[in-house]
């Protein structure tokens, strides 16, 4: 009798087609489908990453605090992308970055120092781990570049132009902290764009 893989290995599966069912499945053993309820967090300020996931439904945001207190976003995450602070983990630091679900959330947890030992036996996975490094790299830098552009109405238009995903599913006030720009100057650059 084969084991069937469970319905969350069917999204990731199309992402990473290289990975084989076996190792899906050494993967459903050490790895929990969790639900998350909007506001609540997957990794919290302050406190040590032990955890990595895919999400599988849902979105999330990753936050800074400026030094006036003020939270800045550096990055949302929605189905089929990674969370996990590589930082605090691979210096077992405390996270400087907090990431928290935007709505009801399901992603599928891991513990890393489980994780860690299969990147030797398995290449397929190791690939993974690097593809999602070139992600969160790519992210990052797009974020720079995004935050290099002059005015708040160049960074909405960006964002319409290469990442609508953004202006759908985010609120205004969310792609404001993102932007590093006031909600009311977001607010007259999205009125500008819609003449």
């Amino acid at each position: 009798m084969t084991h069937q893989l469970p319905e969350w290995s069917e999204q990731l599966k199309n992402k990473y087609p290289f990975v084989t069912d076996e190792e899906w499945r050494l993967l459903e053993v050490m790895a929990h489908v969790k639900q998350i309820k909007k506001g609540d967090s997957f990794l919290k300020h302050g406190k040590v990453a032990r955890f990595s996931a895919f999400v599988i439904s849902g979105s999330f945001k990753f936050t800074i605090q400026d030094e006036d207190g003020c939270e800045k976003i550096i990055k949302f995450a929605f189905a089929n992308d990674f969370l996990a602070n590589c930082e605090s983990y691979n210096k077992n630091a405390p996270s400087a970055v907090s990431i928290v679900a935007l709505e009801n959330a399901v992603i599928l947890k891991i513990n890393i120092r489980k994780l860690q030992p299969l990147y030797d036996l398995h290449m397929n996975l190791l690939h993974v781990n690097l593809q999602l490094y070139q992600e969160i790299l790519e992210q990052h830098s797009e974020h720079q570049h995004i935050l290099s552009l002059k005015s708040p109405l160049q960074r909405y238009r960006y964002l319409i132009e290469r990442r609508p995903v953004i202006i759908k599913k985010i609120t205004l006030t969310n792609i404001a902290r993102y932007l590093y720009v006031s909600r009311e100057a977001l607010s007259r650059a999205r009125l500008s764009e819609i003449k």
